[in-house]
């Protein structure tokens, strides 16, 4: 399909609205470059639900910062490419939402102690 039509549109806003949380996401530097939005424009393509994306997102922000055995913050994430192992065990074996809700919780928590 090409960019002006039906199918484009879905795919440029899914694109937007992965670089968006993306961006928005602590832990993550927020720059996004050339092969951010490439890969963002693949997931689309390869049918990766937008929820997905975004509870990958979730999960690696947690890990990073939860998983700190250190008082300073961790280095910030620099691409989206390192979502792809966590979208990957996601697909393998989903979490429940009162997980998502859990961990939404306790990253909150502590991103105020940092």
């Amino acid at each position: 399909m090409t960019e002006g039509s039906a199918g484009g549109d879905s795919r440029s806003r899914y694109v937007r609205a992965v670089l968006a949380r993306y961006r928005a996401t602590p832990t993550v530097l927020g720059h996004v470059r050339r092969a951010d939005r490439d890969l963002a424009a693949a997931l689309y393509d390869r049918g990766v639900p937008f929820n997905l994306v975004e509870n990958a997102l979730l999960v690696a922000a947690a890990r990073r910062v939860l998983n700190n055995a250190f008082s300073t913050p961790p280095p910030l994430i620099r691409s989206l490419a390192y979502l792809l192992p966590l979208i990957a065990e996601l697909q393998t074996r989903p979490l429940g939402p009162r997980d998502f809700d859990e961990l939404r919780q306790r990253l909150r928590q502590a991103l105020a102690r940092y």
